[in-house]
């Protein structure tokens, strides 16, 4: 993703993006509008929410059961070969910060490791493959 700037720092992750994102729509909300746009040298963005209220739950509303937690994906951190740290299986255990592979690239080794601890519930890439950058390598259901 291009680098963009937003009050001097550099917007380079895709979490920093969201979180305007997430700002902005909040900012439309609490003030009534239904889209904000912000334009800049650097780059533009447009947001539109749903002003309407939420409707009333009837009587007959029946309770929420609490959501499965949602699977995560592990995504390649960069462009390269894939080396698997062993031979992953659906059903693996995992602990949060375990190195689950490495990613080659012009000699230099970058770790692939689990973002929560769980349990693999599977795999994307084979060991030897190439991957690119944000690819989806493996999926982990939380434990």
């Amino acid at each position: 993703m291009a680098q963009r700037v937003r009050q001097g720092a550099f917007v380079s992750e895709r979490a920093d993006v969201l979180s305007l994102i997430d700002e902005l729509a909040s900012i439309a909300r609490e003030g009534g509008a239904s889209r904000i746009e912000v334009q800049t040298p650097a780059f533009s963005v447009a947001v539109s929410v749903d002003t309407a209220p939420a409707p009333a739950p009837g009587p007959a509303a029946r309770p929420v059961e609490p959501a499965a937690p949602a699977a995560r994906r592990v995504h390649a951190g960069a462009v390269g070969i894939f080396s698997a740290a062993r031979d992953w299986t659906a059903g693996d255990a995992v602990r949060s910060g375990a190195v689950l592979g490495a990613i080659q690239s012009l000699g230099h080794m970058a770790e692939v490791t689990a973002p929560v601890d769980g349990s693999i519930a599977d795999v994307l890439v084979t060991g030897g493959a190439p991957v690119e950058y944000g690819q989806p390598l493996f999926v982990i259901t939380p434990a």
